[in-house]
């Protein structure tokens, strides 16, 4: 399960609050620029190609620290590779889940998603999430 997970860190350095100020301090001033082989190959999206196991992704759709495009790129390429993924966007919240109903919903999201794929009991899951 990843919640508001960076999934290129381009786009990251680019559009997230904290991006730019990462790459100067964490990453020791390398940018794109300069240091292309950081970002690409340290770029979770960039080996999507090589996950195996089932993954949830939780993201509010205001996140103002990690925009949710994050999330909508490593959704859509783990799609087009025929893994299992599924993406839950929580309208309103920031990079925080902070609003109690919003935070109940979360907190069973990540059991019922455990439930399914740990313990083959994926009823709670379809009650959440029925199919369309």
């Amino acid at each position: 399960i990843a919640h508001a997970g960076i999934s290129n860190i381009t786009s990251y350095w680019g559009q997230g609050w904290w991006g730019y100020l990462y790459s100067a301090e964490a990453s020791k001033n390398s940018y794109p620029w300069n240091n292309p082989t950081l970002y690409s190959q340290h770029s979770p999206v960039f080996h999507a190609d090589k996950v195996t196991t089932p993954l949830l992704l939780l993201h509010g759709d205001s996140d103002t620290n990690v925009p949710v495009g994050e999330s909508h790129n490593m959704y859509t390429a783990l799609k087009l590779l025929g893994k299992d993924v599924d993406l839950i966007e929580y309208k309103g919240a920031d990079h925080q889940i902070f609003a109690r109903d919003k935070r109940f919903d979360w907190w069973n999201t990540m059991l019922a998603y455990f439930d399914k794929n740990l313990k083959d009991q994926p009823k709670w899951w379809q009650y959440l999430y029925p199919e369309k």
